[in-house]
């Protein structure tokens, strides 16, 4: 039996995936790669490194999630629901599925596809709170930009926007956010709080938690953890979908 220490999964699955519709109109975590859905491969390999608990946090189509899902055993599987998806963006699904966890947790975005490889890494090894980071252009302005500060901690992600040469000045670009965070327990509590404050504010609701997480890296520090291996992919569109078949062939 693995006696390493058991996490929760928490995977954000609320959204509704609107670059992706000329593709598909289920959620995105539905789609098929080897004849398998990106969320069933997802928890295989979660159940592979002996997970204590995943939660999905669940809001567009839910149901059809819930039905997939009955095909898959061996694994303690809640959910809870952003009933209001349109409205409450993933930094709410963040807040919902983090109240869930009682454990150190991975947060993972839903629209994933990565090796067990690189979660094994990042998982086992390295700090207790980190960012999973991945290698990434300056000059993409879809690169989810990581920035960190002289001791290492990240500072800022960046997304769908270039960087600020103020930013640059400031801080040290490290590579991609792939969308995998480890959380120790002590640092969720404080996330749970803050995040509570921060969605408070109405106009806070629809952001995604990039834009929470900016504002809490300001008083509190999570590490990262560098993968230089490329078998990963978020999977925004189409053609990103057709790389992802690629890679994963």
């Amino acid at each position: 039996m693995d006696k390493r220490k058991k996490f929760t999964a928490v995977i954000l699955l609320a959204g509704s995936g609107s670059r992706i519709s000329d593709l598909t109109r289920d959620p995105k975590s539905l789609l098929r790669i080897n004849n398998i859905s990106l969320l069933i491969r997802n928890l295989k390999l979660i159940k592979l490194l002996n997970f204590k608990e995943v939660i999905l946090v669940l809001g567009y189509k839910y149901k059809l999630i819930l039905n997939e899902i009955k095909k898959f055993s061996g694994l303690k599987i809640n959910y809870t629901l952003n009933e209001n998806f349109k409205k409450f963006g993933n930094t709410y699904s963040l807040f919902l599925g983090l109240k869930k966890s009682k454990t150190d947790t991975i947060i993972f975005d839903g629209d994933l596809i990565y090796s067990k490889k690189i979660l094994e890494n990042f998982i086992f090894k390295g700090h207790s709170s980190s960012f999973l980071v991945g290698q990434g252009s300056l000059s993409n302005k879809e690169c989810a930009k990581t920035l960190i500060d002289k001791k290492g901690n990240v500072k800022k992600t960046i997304d769908k926007r270039f960087i600020k040469n103020d930013e640059l000045k400031k801080y040290k670009f490290i590579g991609e956010a792939v969308g995998i965070i480890k959380i120790s327990k002590i640092l969720k509590k404080k996330m749970i709080k803050n995040l509570n404050y921060f969605l408070k504010k109405k106009k806070n609701l629809k952001l995604n938690w990039e834009h929470f997480m900016n504002q809490f890296l300001v008083k509190n520090n999570i590490k990262y953890n560098k993968t230089f291996d490329n078998s990963w992919i978020e999977i925004d569109d189409k053609k990103d979908f057709i790389k992802a078949k690629k890679i994963f062939k």
